[in-house]
């Protein structure tokens, strides 16, 4: 029976892997594709499939960015922390062909291109990151794979960029003090790292406020006494009722504005996500927010998180400040 994923075995991280690894280095949200000029087409869709993912802020911005690199360049790569190489039939004369069949052991190169076309490893060349090797007779059969074991590939580039944004995020510094002083003044805490200041902490507003400028972007904890909200509906209603009530001059726009339901760290809740605009300027862009209720503190809260970043990529901002929010912890379960 086909497995879901087909991971690298010893024999070939024997092959791959060298002692010592150096850091991954490169865009986190960048793609290096490293495929034949004339599969370029056909790798474009088969990536779509697996990294469909889109941010509206409002112009369409993909979550991971395809960059495509001559597969006998790989040396000067190799290090990147997104690497995928592909081969979309068995002709030698193909340098994605020959690049893949180099880099695979025989069983390995001969099960997948017959049966399953991903393979998928952890840290081939550096630390915390992702290879992927697709390896198909045909881009019709790749295509048809992609549909049983896209996500599960997309969710494993996923883990390993969250494990390298939290790195660069708190592993440099962090303001820990401010940390302790959030967890014994409103009984629940987070990880706030080196460059964020406090714009608003009052307990009675219930709102605790950090931002960080050049680019703009805020991270708000708001929180209520009690159960709020019951359904999905509640849940939007209360969603709505937020930008105006803390920022006085914002609002959700209908626009793209999606709410579903979410498992946020552990507990059960809401995910909006959309574009927030002003109501004085011409300033808007993106959102993710979450809602949810938490027994041991009886305090329905809501996490919001904003970016205004004109011109420029809003993607990696805006996870940067989803990763920070699901750091959030409350007293008792710390």
């Amino acid at each position: 029976m086909k497995r879901i994923l087909y991971l690298i075995g010893a024999a070939l991280l024997l092959l791959m892997i060298n002692c010592g690894k150096p850091l991954s280095k490169g865009a986190d949200d960048e793609l290096i594709v490293l495929a034949a000029k004339e599969d370029k087409a056909a790798a474009r869709k088969i990536l779509t499939r697996i990294f469909s993912d889109t941010l509206y802020t409002p112009a369409p911005e993909p979550y991971y960015k395809a960059k495509f690199v001559k597969p006998s360049d790989l040396e000067n790569v190799r290090h990147h922390p997104n690497l995928i190489a592909i081969s979309i039939n068995d002709d030698l004369t193909n340098p994605g062909t020959r690049l893949v069949k180099s880099i695979l052991p025989e069983e390995s190169y001969t099960n997948s291109k017959n049966n399953n076309p991903f393979i998928l490893t952890k840290e081939p060349y550096a630390a915390l990151q992702t290879m992927l090797v697709i390896n198909g007779n045909s881009l019709e059969s790749i295509v048809s794979a992609v549909e049983i074991q896209g996500r599960q590939i997309y969710e494993k580039f996923e883990q390993q960029f969250v494990k390298r944004q939290s790195r660069f995020l708190f592993k440099r510094a962090r303001k820990e003090e401010l940390e302790h002083t959030v967890f014994n003044k409103h009984g629940f805490g987070l990880q706030i790292p080196w460059g964020f200041t406090v714009v608003q902490d009052s307990t009675e507003t219930s709102i605790f406020w950090i931002g960080r400028e050049e680019p703009f972007r805020w991270l708000v904890f708001h929180w209520e006494d009690g159960m709020v909200i019951q359904n999905m509906s509640d849940a939007e209603q209360f969603s709505r009722e937020i930008p105006q009530r803390i920022f006085g001059h914002i609002q959700y726009t209908d626009y793209k504005f999606k709410i579903s339901p979410t498992l946020f760290n552990d507990w059960s809740g809401w995910r909006i996500t959309g574009l927030w605009e002003s109501l004085e300027e011409s300033q808007g862009g993106p959102f993710i927010a979450y809602t949810f209720y938490d027994g041991i503190t009886d305090r329905t809260y809501y996490i919001h998180a904003l970016i205004f970043n004109p011109g420029d990529d809003k993607y990696l901002l805006l996870r940067q400040l989803d990763i920070i929010a699901h750091t959030f912890y409350v007293e008792e379960s710390s």
